[in-house]
């Protein structure tokens, strides 16, 4: 799910990737998407349920703002075609974009939008109106309210048409949402409403992928780009074997909705050559996999031996645990053990730069993306974890496939992800017998006491929190009518 957060960016230039240019042979859409430093006064969208407390308290300058990474891709809307960058959601199913007649875009002078874009139906040839007011609310009570359209989306040098939707007219955020989750997972879904096609269902029936499935490749911290790879992989950008893992599905649901995979064990190696296991196959969890998230949120009492391990302290001002980012050269790695995979992640690429100025003891503080759990709830692995994996999203079969990821890798071997049950070329089914467990748990990072939020990757739709939207569809039709009116006196 999208962090959600109000952002000042710093590094502008990096915002805009290329619109490629598709070859026409291949079934596979290549979306470079850029990762921006963004300023902001929160450490993510979802604060821990139970925070780790310590003894000792790092002493911060009030009011500093800290910093974070995001994922952008650029897409166009319309004909001729809007440019917009959208925050890409894994853990999230609507698309949304902001109007510049929105509340949000008419602050500041009504500039207040300018660096992700805005969309406007009336100057779309290819726009069509879609009855019914979309409202979507997050777990961490931030929102998006408006309405339906449908137009051609252009993204890696497709353009894929009748995509569905929201236009923001009012909300908390100046930038809208690439969310290519299940469907069932849509916000319409939890008031009671039948799923519309999403982003990637809607490239296969066009013949532009073969199946709903696809590769996001992070990169590493420090990298400036990654990619997404719609209906393909990249052998180039992973090591070792790629490992399919069933998804774990819900009790009270016929199938998954969510890419939740159970996690079955966790190891730390501190460097000095013993291996320290936190977690075993005695204590298997789900796991939610959610470009999203931007920390990593274990069980409490893991999290706080890390924490530990690494010397960070819980800092109020940071909503989470602290360290001196000098800690990065920390040797070891934490071990997070899957069906038939493991991936390592490096305690240093845990420790994220948080301000570039000092504290009153003149050090510069680092987050530790690393938080802690109530037993019991959904745990999510965001983008501390996901960097180091190479991921698949296949959700035709209902599975995860992942390896560990080759950091900055110039390599490339791009092959497309056919149909039908071992679409993913280069992968291999687990055989081990308990791939995955039913997950139980109602409660996530962040989430909410409404029973509608059941993941940390689900929106959570509340008709009390979000603006009333009696007027939102007037304002979309509007438009509409007049072009219609126009059009009939040109006739």
């Amino acid at each position: 799910m999208r962090s959600w957060l109000l952002v000042l960016p710093l590094l502008v230039s990096s915002g805009v990737s290329t619109l490629l240019v598709r070859d026409g042979s291949s079934k596979v859409i290549r979306v470079p998407f850029s990762k921006e430093r963004v300023a902001h006064n929160q450490v993510s969208k979802r604060e821990p349920a139970d925070g780790c407390q310590t003894t000792e308290y790092l002493r911060l300058t009030p009011q500093r703002f800290q910093q974070d990474f995001l994922f952008y891709a650029n897409v166009t809307v319309g004909t001729p075609p809007q440019h917009i960058r959208l925050h890409i959601d894994t853990g999230s199913s609507d698309i949304w974009v902001e109007t510049a007649d929105s509340e949000i875009c008419r602050k500041e002078g009504g500039n207040g939008c300018d660096i992700g874009g805005t969309y406007d139906n009336a100057t779309s040839s290819t726009a069509e109106y879609v009855e019914g007011d979309f409202s979507i609310m997050y777990v961490d009570g931030q929102y998006a309210s408006g309405a339906y359209g449908k137009d051609t989306l252009g993204i890696g040098g497709v353009g894929v048409k009748n995509v569905q939707f929201g236009i923001g007219f009012e909300g908390t955020s100046d930038e809208g949402v690439l969310g290519i989750g299940f469907e069932r997972r849509q916000s319409r879904v939890n008031q009671g409403l039948e799923p519309y096609p999403g982003l990637v269902t809607q490239m296969v029936a066009q013949e532009l992928i073969n199946s709903r499935a696809y590769s996001v490749w992070l990169n590493d911290l420090n990298a400036a780009a990654g990619e997404i790879l719609f209906g393909g992989i990249d052998t180039g950008k992973f090591k070792g074997p790629l490992v399919t893992i069933p998804l774990s599905r819900r009790t009270d649901l016929p199938s998954p909705i969510d890419f939740i995979i159970t996690l079955h064990g966790l190891t730390v190696e501190n460097g000095d050559g013993e291996p320290r296991e936190l977690m075993n196959t005695s204590r298997s969890v789900p796991a939610l996999l959610d470009t999203g998230a931007s920390f990593t949120y274990l069980p409490q009492d893991v999290a706080a031996q890390l924490i530990e391990l690494v010397g960070a302290v819980t800092v109020p001002e940071y909503k989470g645990p602290a360290v001196n980012c000098s800690k990065r050269s920390l040797e070891g790695s934490v071990d997070f053990e899957f069906a038939g995979a493991t991936i390592k992640v490096d305690l240093k690429d845990f420790i994220i730069d948080a301000t570039d100025e000092p504290n009153e003891d003149n050090h510069i503080l680092c987050y530790f993306g690393i938080l802690g759990m109530s037993e019991g709830s959904v745990l999510t692995l965001g983008d501390t974890f996901l960097r180091s994996a190479y991921v698949v999203y296949d959700m035709d079969n209902e599975a995860i496939s992942i390896a560990q990821t080759i950091f900055n890798s110039t390599s490339t071997n791009i092959m497309e992800i056919g149909s039908g049950p071992d679409a993913v070329p280069s992968a291999t089914r687990s055989t081990t017998d308990a791939d995955s467990i039913p997950v139980t748990a109602t409660t996530s990072a962040g989430s909410t006491n409404d029973p509608a939020a059941k993941s940390t990757g689900s929106p959570n739709v509340s008709n009390s929190a979000a603006t009333t939207l009696n007027n939102a569809s007037t304002k979309l039709l509007t438009p509409f009518l007049v072009s219609i009116f126009s059009l009939a006196i040109l006739l």
